[in-house]
């Protein structure tokens, strides 16, 4: 999940119904959002309660998993 900046994604499902059907380009990430730039806009979608998938191989991506500060998430996984 840490090497999702620059996948084209789409949001399959959100608590935010107006979000779900969003498609572009995953280019920032904070501790509760994702940004997505869909040509000249940008869209910020919440990460509790979305689930995106990965243009590029159709993988599905639980957006609740990446809650929080990546590189806290980084020294979890380490830990496991």
């Amino acid at each position: 999940m840490i090497d999702m900046i620059g996948q084209k994604i789409a949001v399959m499902q959100c608590s935010d119904p107006s979000l779900v059907g969003v498609k572009g380009i995953f280019a920032l990430e904070s501790m509760k959002t994702i940004t997505i730039l869909t040509g000249s806009n940008k869209r910020v979608v919440p990460k509790v309660g979305t689930v995106l998938q990965v243009q590029d191989g159709g993988r599905l991506v639980i957006a609740d998993d990446m809650v929080g500060r990546i590189e806290e998430r980084i020294a979890r996984g380490a830990k496991a």
